[in-house]
């Protein structure tokens, strides 16, 4: 078996694939892309000011020509035009003929594997995403495997930052609105919203919500009844202070999701290519970057050196797995 997944798509114009992306998805018994954009039916309003992304009309089948079978619509961008947009995203998707993962009219549709040709794909997005954009029981929206972070701080830190909040009312005020149920309990210490603990030195502390991924590990081993091979894509925005390199959450994060069983687990959000890591023989990829970024904040990128005009492929066979390197296009002047 052969297995091949891009990076993310952010399709905004035609696109001509390289010869070598086309020779790479040759012959594959599934193709996996991460789809990072939307379908708005018409009437559909977008939900924020900024990035916003559109999908050309034909990027569908742009992506069934170049051979993709998977899509991954678990991300930040499935939800730029409200629930409308998720929900039609998928069902254009869907029409076109693909097996599509990670979002849909309520969670068990949004956290179902999608599978086809023996590969099971389960799509997930890490955040941060606004609740109303989850899926819920009856409500359309992302599958989460949500993250959260809290600032580990020595023990005087914490003591003077308590005294802050109490001296300046916050920390009044939130006991206020609990009580009252305008938000919700928590067993977190906070400062403004931050949540902190004791640590031994400064430092980010990150966790997945156990009930998202609880549910994620129970749809690969429902998967691998149906599947001969599952693979799980995560859509992440929580990246590292220094861009060239992954966050250092994700590589434990995939290597718990390898524990529960699936074969590869496979990440975009960062448009920069990561190095790949393995667990016990699964490969897991911090971020495969870019197949198509038609951004409209190329010249930053380019000014700051960012190298977000090269993406990876990662190609899963039998006997091991190989990480290609590929030119990104860029949207043509017109188009």
């Amino acid at each position: 078996m052969r297995i091949v997944v891009f990076g993310q798509a952010v399709i905004h114009g035609p696109v001509d694939w390289s010869a070598g992306v086309r020779e790479a998805a040759a012959g594959a018994d599934a193709a996996i892309c991460n789809f990072e954009g939307c379908l708005p039916p018409d009437g559909a309003w977008p939900m924020k000011r900024k990035t916003v992304h559109p999908a050309h009309r034909d990027a569908p089948s742009m992506l069934a020509d170049l051979g993709v079978t998977h899509l991954a619509i678990a991300n930040n961008h499935a939800w730029d035009f409200g629930h409308a947009g998720i929900v039609n995203t998928r069902a254009v998707a869907q029409a076109a003929g693909f097996a599509v993962a990670g979002a849909g009219r309520t969670l068990a549709e949004a956290s179902a594997p999608a599978t086809r040709n023996g590969v099971a794909l389960i799509a997930a997005d890490c955040g941060p995403t606004p609740d109303w954009a989850v899926a819920g029981p009856a409500t359309p929206g992302v599958n989460p495997l949500r993250m959260t972070r809290s600032l580990g701080l020595p023990q005087a830190d914490l003591d003077r930052m308590r005294a802050i909040a109490e001296q300046t009312g916050e920390a009044g005020l939130r006991r206020l609105r609990r009580a009252i149920g305008y938000d919700r309990p928590t067993e977190r210490e906070e400062f403004y919203g931050l949540a902190m603990e004791a640590a031994d030195a400064p430092a980010e502390i990150w966790r997945c919500d156990e009930g998202d991924f609880d549910r994620l590990a129970k749809g690969v081993a429902t998967a691998r009844q149906a599947a001969e091979k599952v693979v799980v894509a995560l859509h992440y925005h929580h990246w590292a202070s220094d861009w060239r390199r992954p966050p250092e959450w994700i590589v434990p994060l995939g290597r718990r999701i390898v524990e529960a069983g699936a074969d590869a687990v496979v990440c975009t959000g960062p448009p920069f290519l990561y190095d790949m890591a393995d667990h016990k023989g699964a490969p897991i990829a911090p971020s495969l970057g870019n197949l198509v970024f038609h951004t409209a904040r190329g010249e930053a990128y380019d000014r700051l050196g960012h190298p977000v005009w090269e993406g990876g492929i990662l190609v899963i066979e039998d006997e091991g797995c190989s990480l290609l390197r590929t030119d990104v296009p860029r949207l043509e002047t017109g188009a």
